[in-house]
């Protein structure tokens, strides 16, 4: 089943309004089977609060904190709203708190559920700015009999009808300019929906008139951006906001997926990690460079090495046609030494004379079984060495390219080159 997007309606669940899909999983950037509803910024009201020194993140003991934080702010009951804190917030700091009606928000989510659509995340569709308290942000939305005025400014989060909004917004710059016009922002983008475009570019206007003629004069740099709903909800589900949270969150595994998640595609798609990502690609195209060049110049070694034993064997053995080089190689040494009257590691009078020149004084052999075929051998019986004579024997042995393992009181010993 693909992920979807859902935007709430502002009216309370039931039936005749259900949520709308509006966005698919790759659109909208969430991990496939994922469910992300989009509460309307209506439904939304943005409380500014201190959080004390110590404040864990145990959820039952945070949602106290909030709610006795929150007591005077609101309006209602604690137990009829949902809060929800910013991402990333720290103890001690001020943070944001979202707020909104807790039967309303469950009646769009079991909504959801009947449907077979369980939600994972709940993305607000407009946020506060969470960076400078200076920082201005602004939207226009709603339709042009009922636009609304949207604005985060350092005295805070508020929402009214446009030309309400326009006087408060004019009265609280006026009185910015009192206090230091340079804390006024320039090149402010002021986000509005199409429907009251041009509804929002004669409010820009009013705005300037409003004003004094400083402000009006730093207001000659914002501009108008006209940004469309569906953009506007990819904007909302790229931020880390998640409003699911206390008796709405997921379980604890889920959650901790979910933002593994977020994570991957944020660094996957946002343009801030594209310098990750090639940087990323390139140390991987480096390595498998690079382990390339290594095999290459390993094969070209073994390759090398191959074709001198076979020169050395042609040299020394011209009659002899290569085959294996390095077996063929020892069993013309062995012919020619056994030709020779040499001894070699393989013949019982060299593993005798070994073993007489390695044996303590006092030691005495019972018996002798000699092996030559196949695996050259010679098993000792009746010896009985100390815990330091039998390590001594096997070096002094091993000197002669002999090796000699003990078993009891017989011992084993082979050709050190054909020692299993």
């Amino acid at each position: 089943m693909s992920t979807l997007l859902f935007t709430l309606p502002t009216q309370a669940a039931n039936g005749s309004t259900p949520p709308q899909h509006v966005l698919s999983t790759h659109e909208a950037g969430a991990r496939d089977k994922e469910i992300w509803a989009i509460v309307p910024a209506t439904a939304l009201s943005w409380q500014r609060i201190e959080l004390p020194a110590g404040l864990q993140r145990q959820s039952q003991r945070l949602q106290t904190a909030l709610q006795s934080l929150l007591e005077e702010p609101l309006l209602d009951e604690a137990d009829a709203v949902h809060m929800a804190l910013q991402p990333n917030w720290q103890a001690g700091q001020s943070a944001w708190v979202a707020v909104c009606n807790k039967a309303w928000l469950q009646g769009h989510l079991a909504q959801l559920q009947a449907g077979g659509h369980t939600v994972h995340r709940i993305v607000p569709e407009w946020t506060p700015s969470m960076g400078d308290a200076a920082d201005i942000s602004a939207w226009i939305g709603g339709t042009p009999a009922d636009a609304q005025l949207w604005v985060h400014d350092a005295q805070g989060t508020w929402h009214l009808p446009l030309q309400a909004g326009l006087q408060h917004w004019a009265d609280q710059l006026n009185k910015m300019a009192s206090t230091g016009i340079d804390k006024l922002a320039l090149n402010v983008a002021v986000l509005a929906d199409p429907a009251v475009a041009d509804l929002a570019l004669k409010a820009l206007s009013t705005l300037q008139a409003q004003t004094h003629s400083a402000v009006s004069e730093r207001l000659q740099s914002w501009r108008i951006q006209v940004t469309p709903a569906i953009s506007r909800y990819r904007q909302a589900a790229d931020t880390q906001w998640d409003l699911a949270q206390f008796e709405f969150a997921a379980n604890g595994s889920a959650r901790w997926r979910q933002a593994a998640q977020r994570i991957w595609q944020n660094l996957l798609r946002h343009p801030e990690w594209r310098p990750v990502r090639w940087c990323a690609g390139l140390l991987v195209a480096s390595q498998l460079v690079g382990l390339n060049m290594a095999a290459w110049q390993l094969n070209a070694q073994v390759a090398s090495q191959k074709e001198l034993q076979k020169n050395i064997l042609k040299q020394s053995f011209p009659n002899v046609v290569v085959v294996d080089a390095p077996l063929q190689m020892a069993k013309e040494l062995s012919l020619l030494q056994s030709a020779s009257g040499t001894l070699t590691s393989r013949d019982l009078e060299h593993a005798l004379q070994a073993t007489g020149a390695a044996l303590p004084a006092g030691q005495s052999i019972t018996g002798i079984d000699y092996t030559a075929q196949g695996q050259v051998e010679t098993k000792l019986q009746g010896l009985q060495l100390s815990g330091a004579q039998a390590p001594a024997f096997a070096q002094a042995l091993r000197a002669q390219k002999l090796d000699a393992q003990a078993n009891g009181a017989q011992w084993r010993i082979t050709p050190l080159k054909e020692a299993p």
